[in-house]
């Protein structure tokens, strides 16, 4: 493990795709370390095979630390063990289907942030449509530095202790995928601390496994297709956990450091880490569960009460007709 000296702590959460995994890390180990940073791999319970390929890139000196968890424990829980673990005074969250292209991207990409807040997140822009879709948008000698007002995308985020220290790491509430990145959006603009933007293509290019991804997670029992729909609205229209989290911190009900799920009870000298899950947080969800019953169903009669308003009921009573699928209304008789 590296000291608490480290900049930057980039952690890789790992859960099977074998080739971008092992491209991802191989791309970053190969950029300059001008700027120190150090590569901490939390694997998240891959198939064997990629766990000892895993322990071979240790072995090479391309990973500092590797931690190994007994199951997928979800990619929140992952990325906090390695930030827990390994201290630092900036903290990345780095997807393993991501290959950092840029030999000094830490050096430029802190050059850029430094026109911004201090106390803010640093996230990857998809193009410069979304980079300055916000007014706000900075033009200065080290790039563009936009302004977010949503939530940026968890795929090569930056993380300065500073806001860890006031939100704490990530929602550990979410399950195994999605949720994590917008609950930190949203705690971020429920705290009025600014989120920016650097152009992504310039710093990362996506990798692409061969293998059909969802068909590999569908082995595992994973639907994330569901799990990101249900984030919303659950199917039994009940709220979603993120859609619930969003009213509470709005309204100020809700702390905006969320309880961690999961506690580190041992790591061992091959890095497998024994995690314990946290009596006060089985109780504070038991709780939550019980306690927000009343509104989950007061939500669930307020979708199935919705109507449209009239123009817009006027709209779809003509699409109908144009299709010739508009109902006639028979007259009204007294019986």
């Amino acid at each position: 493990m590296q000291d608490t000296s480290m900049l930057c702590n980039v952690t890789i959460p790992v859960f099977n795709r074998p080739a971008t995994t092992e491209q991802t890390i191989r791309a970053l180990a190969a950029t300059s370390r001008t700027t120190p940073f150090c590569i901490t791999v939390v694997d998240n319970g891959s198939d064997q095979s990629l766990v000892q390929t895993l322990c071979l890139l240790r072995k090479e000196g391309l990973i500092d630390n590797l931690f190994l968890l007994p199951r997928n424990m979800g990619v929140a829980c992952a990325v906090n063990v390695g930030w827990e673990l390994v201290p630092a005074s900036i903290y990345m969250k780095l997807d393993n289907d991501t290959a950092i292209i840029r030999r000094h991207w830490l050096r430029d990409l802190l050059a850029l942030w430094a026109h911004g807040r201090p106390v803010s997140n640093l996230g990857g822009a998809f193009d410069t449509a979304m980079l300055r879709k916000t007014p706000g948008c900075q033009q200065t000698p080290h790039g563009e530095l936009g302004l977010c007002i949503g939530n940026l995308p968890g795929q090569a985020i930056l993380i300065p202790k500073a806001v860890t220290d006031i939100l704490g790491f990530w929602n550990e509430e979410y399950g195994l995928y999605g949720g994590e990145d917008g609950d930190y959006g949203l705690r971020m603009l429920a705290a009025g601390l600014p989120q920016y933007y650097y152009l992504g293509p310039q710093y990362f290019t996506n990798l692409h496994e061969d293998d059909d991804t969802r068909s590999t997670y569908a082995l595992h029992g994973i639907d994330k297709r569901r799990l990101h729909r249900e984030l919303a609205i659950k199917d039994n229209l009940h709220m979603g956990r993120l859609f619930m989290n969003k009213l509470f911190y709005q309204l100020g009900l809700r702390s905006l450091k969320p309880m961690r799920r999961y506690a580190v009870d041992d790591v061992d000298a091959q890095g497998h880490v024994r995690l314990v899950e946290r009596k006060e947080y089985k109780e504070f969800q038991r709780d939550l569960t019980k306690g927000t019953a009343s509104l989950q169903s007061a939500f669930r009669e307020h979708i199935m009460a919705f109507r449209p308003d009239e123009a817009t009921a006027s709209t779809v009573q003509a699409l109908m007709a144009r299709h010739g699928q508009a109902r006639a209304f028979a007259p009204k008789t007294d019986m």
